[in-house]
């Protein structure tokens, strides 16, 4: 599998930006997570269908990766991501420099 790296699809999101703009691209993001939420509910009535699944999960890190390009807070969201996995590890028991890695 031939997997496109960060600069590659950070290019190709600027070129959606160009084409269809910042708030085409916004709704865009809440039309796909409306879908991934879909598909987590038919989890809950017992019909998962992992494909479908998958798909749909791509589609919002895509759009998420765009939300973050639009409103210039990727340093931001990083920092949250930081923050609030340091929490969860606390919370896990997980000490930082554990020997498992995490």
């Amino acid at each position: 599998m031939n997997a496109i790296d960060y600069e590659r699809r950070k290019a190709t999101y600027q070129v959606a930006l160009e084409a269809w703009g910042p708030e085409a691209q916004t709704k865009m993001a809440v039309e796909e997570m409306s879908e991934l939420t879909k598909e987590i509910c038919k989890i809950w009535r017992g019909k998962i269908d992992r494909e479908a699944l998958a798909d749909e999960i791509a589609d919002v890190t895509i759009m998420l990766e765009q939300l973050r390009l639009i409103y210039n807070v990727n340093d931001a969201v990083c920092a949250h991501m930081d923050k609030k996995i340091r929490r969860l590890k606390g919370r896990l028991g997980i000490q930082e420099g554990d020997a498992d890695g995490l």
